[in-house]
């Protein structure tokens, strides 16, 4: 039996990931720091699919957490890096601790995570990483900048690693999709946008053209959006956030 991965899987798009797996048969492993919530989610996978799911409880974001985790699980057909934390507000006000634990979790456990498997998987000559960035990803995000930076990362390293794992017949993908319809917004004081994707639909895109390219950008508008200048993103992103920020705090009034 197949084992996927999928760290940040108790809910949302890493939810949404192991479901789609969860129909092929994979054995799912999902991986997050809420036990209650990785015992709901197992309950879920298992009273819809016939599948195998097991959970473990960790945080990534501390030292030798990835480690951790590779030891305890092993080898896996396919690891999913879902795991990850927001941040907004102007960059000199947002929290020193909050931002450096956004980008231990965001980058520094994803890339761990990347090299322990990519090791296992180029020696076996087989495997799937699936890395998930963002939209945000493609232009720098005034007033959400260390998120934006931090899955700009996921997106350079991505690309180059599946470059240099491909002749060993490991493929590698990011996948950056936009807005999405979870507790993502409200868990890191946002405000979630009307046109807000499903998991569900944005999973299952994702799932379904990780045999194409290396980059996976799910919705039209995001795609078409990709190709527009980067400043003009940015200048769109700064009216965007102020003006959100702006009717938060005039709310708080």
């Amino acid at each position: 039996m197949k084992k996927v991965l999928i760290t940040g899987g108790s809910e949302g798009l890493g939810l949404a990931l192991a479901e789609c797996y969860a129909k092929e048969g994979y054995h799912i492993i999902l991986c997050a720091r809420d036990r209650l919530k990785l015992e709901e989610a197992k309950h879920f996978l298992q009273n819809h699919h016939l599948c195998k799911v097991d959970t473990i409880s960790i945080d990534l974001g501390v030292k030798d957490g990835p480690e951790n985790l590779f030891q305890t699980v092993g080898s896996v057909d396919v690891l999913v890096n879902n795991a990850g934390i927001g941040s907004n507000g102007a960059s000199w006000k947002t929290s020193l601790d909050k931002e450096n634990a956004l980008v231990e979790i965001n980058v520094v456990a994803m890339m761990d995570l990347c090299k322990l498997y990519l090791k296992d998987m180029t020696e076996r000559k087989e495997g799937v990483i699936l890395n998930i960035s963002s939209t945000g990803a493609f232009q720098p995000g005034p007033y959400i900048a260390a998120y934006y930076a931090s899955k700009s990362f996921v997106e350079s390293y991505t690309r180059a690693i599946a470059m240099e794992a491909k002749e060993y017949h490991v493929s590698v993908f990011c996948a950056c999709p936009g807005p999405l319809d979870t507790d993502f917004y409200h868990k890191h004081d946002g405000k979630k946008p009307k046109n807000a994707m499903s998991v569900e639909h944005c999973a299952e895109y994702i799932y379904s053209h990780m045999h194409k390219k290396v980059l996976i950008i799910p919705g039209f508008i995001n795609r078409v959006l990709y190709y527009l200048p980067k400043g003009f993103k940015m200048r769109f992103v700064y009216r965007m956030k102020k003006k959100a920020l702006k009717e938060k705090k005039d709310a708080a009034d």
